[in-house]
C-alpha cells in the first residue's frame, strides 16, 4: 500500500469554472488525486503523476473540442471502393480524431504496463486512472483503447513468445509510427450473448488457419490486429472454440481476407468505427490451446468488462462536475439553483453513487492486479474478482446513464440542447450498460461464480474488512454493515437452494444486493482510513448517505422524519470541504 501523503481537500469553488473544460480533470477531482495516492507505492506514483496531470488537461481540452465534432458530422465512414471500383475497405476517419488517436495512446493508457524503463512492474491502476480521465470526454475512442488492452493482455498472459514480440510490443509501443491498435471478434448474429453459438470455422492450413464466417458487432473494426473466435471442431458449445489472432495486414504487405460490410448506425460512442465483417479463409494464428479460446477471450472479456465499468463511473464524474457548475451558476427566483433543496439532493446522491462505485473499483483494480500483475493468484480470489468485476461493469454502466440522465435534467431546456454536452454524455453512457454482456448476462456471471464457491470467500473477506474498523466514529455503521453481510449470507444461501430457474429469476435482484453491501463496506474502510491518515471525516458522511439512499426500508420514505440535506452535508460531500473529526 502506497505511503503517498493523502492532502487534506480544500473546499471546491464551483463558481470559479465557466464548464467543466476549464478543470484540470485529474488535479481537480479529489476522489481521482486520492485514490491514485492511496493505491500506487511512492515509486510507480512519482513516474507516472505528470502523465496523469497532463492527461486531466489534455481530456478537459483539445480532446473533448475535437470530441463535439467526431460526435456529429465528423463521425467515421467506410469507404468500401476506391474509384477503380477496387475494394479497399478503409474507414475515413476526420482528422481531429486521428490527432485524438495519436494523443490519447501517447498518454501511456496502454505502454505503461509493459513499460520496461519504469522503477517496478506497472499495475492496471496506472492504466486504469489514464483510462477513466479519457472516458470522461470520448468513450467512442476509448472503446478502442480497451481492446487494445484486451488484445495485448491475451498475448500477455497466453501468447508464444513470437506472438509477443510481433504483435503485443507493437501493441504497447509508444512510437505511434511502429503503434499497433487492436479489437475482439466475437459475436455473431445468431448468438450474441450466446457465444457457443458462433459458426466462424478455423480450418488448419500449414503454420496457420484459414478463417471464414460472419461477426456481426465488432467495434474498432478496422483494427491492425484482432482476436478473433472461431470453431474448430464440432464439440459442442464453447468447447470446440479456438482463438486466433488476426492481423489486417499480411507481412507480405498484402490485406487479409477480411471485408467490412458496414458500420452501425449507433445511438452513441460515434468516434468509434463498430463493423459488420465477413472473414473468407482469412489468414490466422492460433493462440495457446486449441480448445482454450473461451477461456482466454473470457480474460479478455474481464479487462473489458473492468474498463467498461470504470467508464460508467467516469461519465458520471463528468456529469457530476458539469452539474454542480451549472447550477451553481444558474440562478431562479432570486438565487443559484444550487440552494435549493431537491437540486442540492440530486447532487448529493450523485457524488455518493460515485464514491461507493469507487470503493468497488478501487478494490477491483487491486485484486486483478494481486491476481494477474503480480501473479499471486488462488482460485478463490479469482472467483471473488470474477465477482467484482461483474458487479462493477453491470453497476458502475447503469451510473453512468443515471448520472447523465441526472445532469441533463439539472441543466433544465439547456440539457437538452447540442451546446451543452448532457446529451453526448447520455447518448455515449447508454451503450456501456450493453457492451461486454448486459446487466442479466453480468447478474447470471455472478451466479456461476457463487455456484462454485458458495459465496463463501466473498462473505469472509467483507467479515474481515470489518473486523478491521474500530473507529468509535464509525461504530454504528460497522453494526449496521456486519448486520447486512450477515443478510447478504442468508440471501445467497436461499438462492442457491432453489432450482434453476428460480435461481436466474433472483440474480439480478441478488446482484443489486451484493453491490449495495459490497461497496458499503469498502467505503466505510476508506472512510476510516481518512480519519486516521487526514482526520476528515467526509467519506463517513458518504457512508451515511449511502445507507440512506440504498437501504432505507421505512414505509414513509423518510417524509416523516423531514429529512434535507443540510448546509454541512451538501458542503462536504458535493464542495469536498474537510469535515474534522
Amino acid at each position: 500500500m502506497s505511503l503517498n501523503t493523502i492532502e487534506k481537500q480544500t473546499k471546491i469553488n464551483y463558481g470559479k469554472w465557466e464548464n467543466g473544460n476549464d478543470a484540470n480533470w485529474y488535479s481537480d477531482d479529489p476522489i481521482l488525486t486520492r485514490y491514485a495516492k492511496r493505491y500506487l507505492s511512492d515509486s510507480v506514483f512519482n513516474y507516472v503523476e505528470k502523465a496523469f496531470k497532463d492527461t486531466g488537461a489534455l481530456a478537459a481540452g483539445a480532446m473533448d473540442e475535437r470530441a463535439v465534432h467526431t460526435d456529429r458530422e465528423g463521425a467515421p465512414v467506410l469507404v468500401r471502393y476506391n474509384k477503380k471500383g477496387e475494394e479497399i475497405n478503409e474507414i475515413w476517419y476526420n482528422e481531429g480524431y486521428k490527432q485524438t488517436v495519436k494523443d490519447g495512446y501517447g498518454t501511456g493508457v496502454v505502454a505503461y504496463r509493459y513499460d520496461e524503463k519504469a522503477p517496478e512492474k506497472i499495475p492496471f491502476v496506472v492504466n486504469s486512472i489514464l483510462l477513466y480521465l479519457m472516458c470522461e470526454t470520448e468513450p467512442g475512442f476509448t472503446c478502442p483503447v480497451g481492446l487494445s488492452q484486451s488484445t495485448a493482455f491475451v498475448l500477455e498472459k497466453f501468447g508464444s513468445e513470437q506472438q509477443k514480440a510481433e504483435y503485443l510490443s507493437p501493441l504497447a509501443s509508444w512510437d505511434s509510427q511502429k503503434r499497433l491498435e487492436g479489437a475482439t471478434s466475437l459475436t455473431e448474429i445468431q448468438g450474441g450473448s450466446d457465444v457457443g453459438a458462433a459458426t466462424t470455422r478455423a480450418v488448419k492450413s500449414g503454420d496457420h488457419y484459414l478463417i471464414s464466417g460472419e461477426k456481426w458487432f465488432v467495434s474498432n473494426c478496422d483494427a491492425d490486429v484482432m482476436i478473433v473466435l472461431a470453431r474448430v471442431n464440432d464439440k459442442p458449445s464453447t468447447k470446440g472454440l479456438g482463438l486466433f489472432i488476426v492481423p489486417r495486414t499480411l507481412s507480405n504487405g498484402q490485406r487479409n481476407n477480411i471485408s467490412i460490410l458496414r458500420l452501425k448506425d449507433k445511438l452513441g460512442v460515434r468516434a468509434v468505427a463498430s463493423g459488420e465483417l465477413v472473414f473468407n479463409e482469412a489468414i490466422g494464428y492460433l493462440i495457446g490451446d486449441e480448445n482454450a479460446g473461451f477461456k482466454y477471450m473470457a480474460e479478455a472479456l474481464n479487462v473489458s468488462r473492468l474498463a467498461t465499468g470504470l467508464s460508467g463511473i467516469a461519465i458520471a464524474r463528468r456529469a457530476f462536475l458539469e452539474a454542480a457548475i451549472y447550477t451553481n451558476h444558474r440562478e431562479a427566483f432570486g438565487q443559484s439553483i444550487s440552494r435549493y433543496p431537491m437540486v442540492r439532493e440530486t447532487l448529493v446522491n450523485m457524488i455518493t453513487e460515485i464514491e461507493a462505485s469507487w470503493a468497488i473499483l478501487a478494490q477491483t483494480m487491486k485484486l486483478f492486479d494481486t491476481t494477474h500483475t503480480y501473479d499471486n493468484k488462488n482460485e478463490e480470489d479469482y472467483a471473488i474478482l470474477r465477482i467484482l468485476l461483474s458487479l462493477l461493469k453491470y453497476r458502475g454502466s447503469e451510473l453512468g446513464v443515471s448520472a447523465a440522465k441526472d445532469a441533463l435534467e439539472l441543466h433544465g431546456g439547456n440539457g437538452y440542447i447540442e451546446n451543452y454536452v448532457t446529451p453526448r454524455l447520455l447518448r455515449d453512457a447508454i451503450v456501456n450498460p450493453v457492451w461486454e454482456g448486459t446487466a442479466n448476462i453480468q447478474s447470471l456471471e455472478i451466479l456461476k461464480m457463487l455456484q462454485k464457491v458458495s459465496g463463501n470467500g466473498l462473505i469472509a473477506k467483507l467479515q474481515d474488512v470489518l473486523k478491521g474498523i474500530h473507529l468509535e466514529e464509525v461504530k454504528d455503521m460497522k453494526t449496521f454493515f456486519i448486520e447486512e453481510v450477515n443478510r447478504l449470507e442468508e440471501l445467497i444461501g436461499h438462492i442457491l437452494k432453489q432450482d434453476e430457474y428460480t435461481q436466474t429469476a433472483l440474480a439480478k435482484k441478488l446482484a443489486d444486493a451484493m453491490f449495495d453491501v459490497v461497496s458499503g463496506v469498502y467505503l466505510l474502510e476508506e472512510a476510516q482510513y481518512d480519519v486516521e491518515k487526514t482526520g476528515d471525516g467526509r467519506r463517513v458522511l458518504a457512508v451515511e448517505q449511502w445507507v440512506r439512499i440504498r437501504f432505507d426500508r421505512s414505509a414513509d420514505k423518510g417524509i416523516l422524519s423531514n429529512f434535507s440535506i443540510s448546509d454541512e452535508v451538501f458542503n462536504t460531500l458535493v464542495c469536498f470541504e474537510e469535515k474534522k473529526i
